[in-house]
């Protein structure tokens, strides 16, 4: 019962996601899309005719006991050949070293399914009939010659898919600089959980050689240690693939609330037009599957806001805090920070029918070029989004008589 409960769950999680991404590849399909998608369907087949209730049911319709260990044999190795593709597909785009060491990415799937129909042909060949063993078919079938060479072209086609992967998860990882620690822990995690699940492979492998060879002392390796290595390795590399991800999404999270003060202080009475979200704390704690572009959109708003306000800018607050950094120990880009929300909470107080615009202070708009100056502008924001409370800040806006 254990066995059915989670093989069915893990079947049911895999297709449900399978059946969303599969609907939105009608509106936007690309080749990394239909192999990721691919991938979630042969998954989830795996683990439903793995299911222990599923298995005799196959067998009981087919007439063939045992005719499910080939569907979830067949249907892991089409799982490690699109694993494959999409590590290919993924690495080769930004590594020349990965492009240059591997072979088109899509001849991974054909080999997988060249290896499927040999599996096909040993089983019916080797006429595995008899009780139907859903948990002990590898020790219970390998001293049967053709089913042998059966069981090892499953394992040793899965064992390739896994050190393939850990390869091209290396290659990539030396080429990644410190500015990407958190996606170098990520595959770290990644190539932890391959390598755990090749012990899976090499487990099943010696304990099926036993079996051949007339003893049947290692069956514990294939029926227990094989099974708990496999598992664990499959949450390491859902671990190391998720955790670039979440971490990315609570840092987005994060810094778009953090820039909350900033924004408020400046987009919705100087560039309304170009607020798309509120910025109530209500609304900060609901950003969790946009937080990414929640947070570009503000800093954008944040900069057009500072470009609406620079010709309003005084000089004279920005003199005070450099007058006073050196008792507050603010220097660089902190002082710079200092500056410009002591200059932007200047401009913000000017009438809304001025006139004429006060000459140009210090507050500057962002200019994206690349990634590295977004990341810079990001932090900056968030330098003087920090400032807008600081005390040498708030004394430089005050009236002066």
């Amino acid at each position: 019962m254990p066995y059915n409960i989670v093989y069915l769950t893990v079947s049911i999680s895999a297709y449900l996601i399978f059946g969303i991404r599969a609907a939105r590849l009608r509106s936007r399909t690309s080749p990394p899309a239909l192999v990721s998608t691919a991938s979630l369907f042969f998954g989830g087949t795996a683990f439903l005719f793995g299911a222990p209730v599923v298995y005799r049911w196959i067998g009981e319709v087919s007439g063939m006991n045992n005719l499910s260990t080939l569907l979830v044999y067949s249907s892991v190795l089409l799982y490690g050949g699109t694993a494959q593709t999409m590590a290919l597909m993924w690495a080769s785009a930004s590594s020349s070293s990965v492009r240059a060491v591997t072979r088109p990415a899509g001849r991974q799937i054909v080999i997988a399914g060249m290896l499927v129909a040999v599996l096909a042909l040993l089983f019916v060949w080797g006429d595995s009939r008899g009780e139907p063993t859903p948990l002990t078919f590898d020790v219970d079938q390998a001293a049967h010659p053709v089913l042998l060479v059966f069981l090892i072209v499953y394992q040793v086609g899965w064992l390739y898919a896994c050190l393939f992967v850990f390869r091209i998860c290396r290659v990539h990882l030396s080429e990644l600089s410190s500015e990407h620690a958190v996606l170098q822990r990520g595959l770290r995690w990644v190539m932890t959980g391959l390598l755990t699940c090749s012990t899976y492979g090499i487990c099943k492998l010696l304990a099926i050689t036993a079996v051949a060879l007339g003893s049947h002392s290692l069956d514990a390796l294939s029926n227990i240690v094989g099974p708990m290595a496999s598992a664990a390795g499959a949450c390491l590399i859902v671990y190391g693939f998720y955790y670039p991800v979440v971490t990315q999404w609570l840092a987005d999270r994060r810094d778009y609330r953090r820039l909350a003060p900033l924004w408020e202080a400046t987009v919705p009475r100087h560039v309304p037009h170009r607020a798309l979200a509120s910025s109530s704390p209500l609304s900060g704690r609901l950003a969790v599957g946009s937080a990414g572009f929640l947070l570009a959109r503000r800093i954008i708003e944040i900069t057009d806001a500072q470009r609406a306000l620079l010709p309003y800018a005084p000089a004279g607050p920005a003199q005070i805090v450099r007058a006073h950094a050196a008792r507050h120990q603010l220097s660089g880009d902190l002082l710079r920070a200092a500056e410009e929300a002591a200059s932007l909470l200047a401009a913000v107080k000017h009438p809304a029918d001025a006139p004429q615009p006060l000459r140009a202070g210090h507050i500057t708009g962002g200019q994206l070029a690349s990634d590295t100056d977004a990341q810079r502008e990001r932090e900056h924001l968030l330098h003087i989004a920090a400032s807008l409370k600081h005390p040498i800040v708030l004394t430089a806006v005050q009236p002066r008589n």
